[in-house]
């Protein structure tokens, strides 16, 4: 059987090979778009047989929001409503409408009681990932839709006909937390240090490294510098947009599992020890897989290693080697998922991606500049991938365990 990637060649060879990279793009695409567009996401605490509620969660669907529910017939969640209900009553927003005597009703029931009857449905709106508006005791379309369009950077109560603006910082992140519940949410300034870290891991995997030197020093054999730096440029992007695509993803699915930062970083950190157990052996095998050498033994017999070739290969590579240097990207991405504001996480999946191919831009500037270069990279591909997958492993292993050790 020929090599998957000799097979690919030839398709591009075709007269419609225009419209064959259309559906190669359109199928990397798909995985994120949905994730890439602006995410509602609503929190609804109500009882579940009531009538309104059915009514509540198909108005928010016919919006496209993401809609939970949380059924207060279900002692945790009643508890986690009530909890809501008085850490707003603490901020100084009534939670008993006006004309209501509180103490007259208490002399009938009890206060968790009141706040049941007076304040279901509990409804909080999340915009990307941050807490925009909270609504409570109303089923009103017209103020839902009014909460559902809140912009600003307060937080937005809407209660029966009265409506307040909360801009305290500690409240809107003790709400936010007891909404997300399990799904814990986190700042930028948190995670960013880590995400350098595993950014630099993941660039030094020697996978990546291993595939990209070989196809540059073919290149450079056969035709010289500058079709080099043009096939190194082709397969650097290629790697960039796809890792890309795959990120937005990991996320849009990692977002939707409980305790993601626990379950990624347990996930890291066994990865990281079988990569250092990997580095500490003596007799240190490539990790490159066997059908990508085959190809690269092909691609060697080749005159011309095209562009469009190296570009395809950096697509390819950036699926197929995921299982060997994922293992960061995979914590990375689940410390974005927990964002406290999710539009952020775009300039920030972006800026991991450039560091990870940092160290490919420098290995092409490096074998461009000097054939003395040249010969040094051949003898550090040779006898530095051991130490490479040592380092990144340690990195990995450590940065789990901090993550485990001091979640928030």
């Amino acid at each position: 059987m020929e090599p998957l990637f000799y097979e690919l060649e030839k398709m591009i060879n075709r007269s419609k090979k225009t419209g064959f990279l259309l559906v190669i793009f359109a199928l990397l695409l798909h995985s994120s778009v949905s994730y890439a567009q602006p995410k509602y996401t609503i929190y609804i605490y109500s009882f579940k047989d009531l009538q309104s509620t059915p009514v509540l969660l198909s108005h928010f669907s016919e919006y496209g929001c993401e809609v939970i529910l949380y059924d207060l017939n279900e002692p945790s969640n009643h508890d986690k409503f009530l909890e809501i209900m008085e850490t707003i009553r603490m901020s100084g927003i009534p939670v008993i409408p006006k004309g209501i005597c509180a103490t007259c009703e208490l002399l009938h029931r009890s206060w968790n009681k009141i706040l049941t009857a007076y304040n279901s449905p509990l409804i909080g709106i999340f915009h990307n990932g941050r807490l925009v508006a909270v609504t409570f005791g109303t089923v009103d379309l017209d103020i839902l839709n009014k909460a559902l369009n809140v912009s600003g950077e307060s937080v937005k109560i809407f209660s029966y006909n009265d409506e307040y603006s909360m801009s305290d910082g500690d409240v809107r992140n003790k709400l936010e937390k007891l909404f997300l519940g399990s799904r814990v949410s986190i700042s930028i300034e948190k995670i960013l240090p880590s995400l350098v870290l595993l950014a630099l891991a993941d660039s030094i995997n020697p996978c990546t490294f291993i595939l990209f030197t070989a196809i540059l020093l073919i290149t450079l054999h056969s035709l010289g510098k500058t079709k080099t730096a043009v096939t190194g440029l082709s397969f650097i992007s290629a790697i960039f947009i796809c890792y890309y695509i795959l990120g937005l993803g990991l996320i849009h699915i990692l977002t939707r599992i409980p305790y993601v930062n626990v379950a990624v970083a347990l996930i890291g950190m066994a990865l990281g020890i079988f990569n250092i157990t990997r580095g500490l052996k003596p007799n240190f095998k490539s990790p490159i897989p066997k059908f990508v050498r085959r190809f690269l033994e092909v691609q060697i017999r080749k005159p011309y290693l095209s562009p469009l070739a190296s570009f395809l290969l950096g697509a390819a590579a950036s699926f197929t080697l995921l299982p060997c240097s994922g293992g960061p990207y995979l914590v990375g991405t689940g410390l974005l998922s927990t964002l406290n504001d999710q539009f952020k996480l775009y300039p920030l999946l972006a800026f991991y991606n450039a560091l990870f191919v940092t160290p490919l831009i420098a290995v092409l500037l490096i074998i461009l500049a000097s054939q003395s270069y040249v010969r040094k990279i051949k003898i550090f591909r040779r006898e530095g991938s051991r130490f490479m997958e040592l380092i990144s492993g340690s990195i990995l292993f450590m940065i789990c365990t901090y993550l485990l050790l001091f979640p928030s």
